[in-house]
């Protein structure tokens, strides 16, 4: 038998048996029929490691780009997963097209609703499909597109078959419960997906359930709750928590109910609420996580849970929206408490605060009832709010796993010193984190810095930072940066170098960006315009330093290319304004208007210097007057389309103040207006016409008239 070739194949076959007999031998015959064919996928029903699929559910909960953040669609894997189905072997297409495929076979009838172009697809879809993994990849990347029909439809599907494992008696394990609520959680902005997610996860507390709820289950349901802003569901979630075990809530849990309060702090406004009440509903908010985080930091300081950057952050911006000074005021005891970075500012209401110096903060913004923080004083009263972010003292301390602070700590502690105007504490901090703990700042982090250097009315500092923090090690900064840094000019008009400073932001603000901010451009008008100690050749550096920008707005609303000189010829294509960037424009344009009159109707310069301004003026004053007159036809001609006048109506028709002849005639009777095709007939004092005008109505003969000196 050995010495025969075919029977020796016909042993080592068994033994050599490929991965999947389907893939391998599709254009074979099948020695079994339909039924009695068994794939090799199907012979293990269980596996003791993770399923891939998991892991992509995870990454897909937790990416930015997911369809709740109603993100745009990855088109680099659309373009790969195209471009692998257009390589695939010339032999499977033709295998594909004589005979349908397995799964095929089994998809069962179109349903109603889905289309025949629309199932035709999803058919010639499937016939590459065949290996069970592309399958589970295209399925994972189909949930990654941005179709809310699809989306919707796919979750009826997934609820639909979940019911169908119960009706026949294939019981759903812990990972259906976790894709089932992740895919939930990611979709909560359709309609009844919340009913949907407390029906699953409440059904994992029946008596007769197989699967033991963990705190993965009660996170995603948490999420779908936080989301849909229903916070007594949350609540009833978060009561069924146990306080250990492997069901007990971990760093993620106490994240989600943090943002979801905060959410609710913002959004969850009355109509028609007043300050009083918006405080006291923040207070409210504010109490609950104080008292979540004491439960926080008493397992923290157990070891029993493990917290990181993400959950002392989410705290501490909690804290910033609270109603009195005392809540900003301890995000630096949050951050002394979890990260062991020592605090710069004694706190509020201690004696140490006074005698460092440091004055009563005035909280403009803050009711009168929640300004100071002495009502502790009072008898009967409790003691000092705060207390439940002290730092542990003693040899716990040295045990204690301290989060690491990174990039969203330092906006953190930069904001919360702005609040209670600490500016001085904000560059001492903002230097020890950079140097100790290495935090390379981001736009954020060095726009935040800009805003306390805003309230210090330190535009020098500002335009240290803007050129060599940013535009010096290659950062981009956007437009609002350069609005922060010239704001920071303006405050600080009353500093002698204030314009010179503004000068610099934009001619940094012209490397950076090819068309110019309006905003920006406005501010800066704005400072010429109020600047105190402007004497006449200030304003016309300031003119000339505006002069280019003021040309750049013109192109940006439209004006002709070949007005354009020399160097300003760009091969390139503007994108009009439109809308709110117009005005905009239009308001940066009238700013600079006022710089000139400023200049030309003061006795700065002398005459002789005035002409070539007086020009300037007269130009860009034409300009503007045009493109006012444009924007009014404009807005004619909308009024006319939505009132929906069949005839048409030019613009030099249309009355504009119109609304003053109404107003006046309200009450009274409607008269008749004068066609405008009617000639008027004046009259001059020759007429015979017995009306008479103002001077000769009335008027008797000379001879019959009074002399002056008779008349009493």
């Amino acid at each position: 038998m050995l010495n025969c070739r075919a029977c020796l194949w016909q042993c080592v076959q068994p033994f050599d048996r490929p991965a999947n007999i389907q893939r391998l031998r599709r254009n074979g015959i099948p020695l079994l029929r339909q039924s009695q064919q068994r794939f090799q996928s199907t012979d293990v029903r269980k596996t003791r490691t993770r399923p891939h699929y998991l892991t992509r559910v995870e990454k897909l909960s937790n990416d930015r780009n997911e369809p709740w953040q109603n993100s745009a669609v990855a088109e680099n894997q659309k373009k790969r997963e195209r471009a692998a189905l257009l390589s695939s072997r010339t032999d499977v297409i033709a295998s594909a097209e004589r005979r349908e495929t397995p799964n095929l076979m089994k998809l069962g009838k179109r349903d109603t609703t889905m289309s025949e172009t629309d199932w035709n697809r999803r058919k010639r879809e499937l016939r590459f499909l065949q290996d069970p993994l592309d399958l589970a990849q295209f399925v994972q990347a189909e949930l990654r597109k941005d179709r809310v029909e699809e989306m919707k439809q796919l979750v009826g599907y997934a609820l639909k078959v979940y019911n169908d494992m119960k009706k026949r008696g294939q019981f759903p394990d812990s990972y259906t419960y976790t894709i089932l609520l992740r895919g939930l959680s990611i979709n909560a902005q359709n309609s009844g997906v919340l009913e949907k997610a407390l029906s699953v996860y409440h059904s994992l507390f029946a008596p007769n359930s197989r699967v033991t709820p963990s705190i993965i289950h009660t996170n995603a349901a948490l999420r779908v709750c936080a989301r849909a802003l229903d916070m007594d569901a949350l609540w009833g979630i978060a009561a069924k928590i146990p306080e250990r075990g492997p069901a007990a809530a971990n760093a993620t849990t106490y994240n989600t109910i943090i943002n979801a309060i905060r959410q609710n702090m913002l959004l969850a406004r009355p109509s028609g609420e007043s300050a009083e009440e918006a405080a006291a509903r923040k207070e409210r908010g504010i109490m609950e996580a104080r008292r979540l985080w004491e439960d926080i930091a008493g397992k923290w300081r157990e070891a029993d849970l493990v917290i990181d950057e993400e959950l002392v952050c989410s705290m501490g911006r909690l804290l910033l929206l609270g109603p009195r000074p005392r809540d900003w005021d301890d995000v630096l005891s949050l951050i002394e408490q979890t990260m062991d970075i020592p605090r710069l500012v004694p706190r509020l209401g201690t004696p140490e605060r006074k005698e460092a110096g440091f004055p009563q903060l005035r909280a403009p913004n803050v009711p009168e009832d929640y300004k100071f923080d002495d009502d502790h004083l009072a008898p009967g009263q409790p003691g000092i709010r705060g207390e439940e972010f002290l730092p542990f003292a003693g040899s716990l301390a040295k045990n204690l796993a301290f989060v690491k602070p990174e990039n969203n700590t330092l906006s953190l502690i930069q904001e919360a010193c702005l609040k209670i105007a600490a500016p001085k504490a904000a560059q001492k901090y903002w230097d020890m984190l950079a140097d100790q703990y290495k935090i390379t700042p981001d736009v954020n982090n060095l726009n935040q810095q800009l805003r306390n250097l805003r309230q210090n009315r330190a535009s020098a500092a500002a335009v240290e930072l803007l050129q060599k923090d940013m535009i010096g090690k290659g950062v981009r900064p956007p437009p609002g940066t350069f609005r922060i840094a010239m704001s920071t000019c303006v405050r600080d008009k009353n500093n002698h170098n204030s314009l010179k400073n503004g000068s610099q932001i934009l001619h940094s603000m012209s490397k950076v960006y090819a068309d110019v901010d309006a905003k920006t451009v406005g501010m800066y008008a704005d400072l010429a315009n109020t600047f105190p100690l402007a004497k006449g050749q200030d304003l016309i550096d300031a003119l000339t330093n505006l002069y280019p920008f003021v040309r750049n707005l013109r192109v940006q609303m439209g004006i002709a290319a070949h007005e354009q000189e020399g160097a300003e010829k760009r091969k390139r294509r503007v994108a009009r304004l439109t809308g709110e960037a117009r005005q905009e424009a239009l308001m940066a344009l009238r700013k600079v208007y006022g710089v000139y009159d400023r200049l030309l109707m003061s006795n700065l310069i002398a005459e002789e210097q005035k002409q070539e301004f007086k020009k300037e003026r007269a130009r860009l004053s034409a300009f503007i007057l045009k493109e006012t007159q444009q924007d009014r036809e404009r807005n004619v001609e909308k009024k006319v389309q939505n009132l929906g006048r069949q005839e048409e109506v030019s613009p030099e028709d249309f009355d504009q103040h119109s609304y003053l002849a109404d107003e006046a005639q309200e009450g009274e009777e409607q008269v008749e207006p004068e066609r405008s095709s009617e000639k008027r007939n004046w009259r001059d004092h020759a007429s015979e016409d017995s009306r008479g005008s103002w001077r000769t109505r009335n008027v008797k003969p000379a001879d019959q008239r009074k002399p002056w000196e008779s008349r009493s």
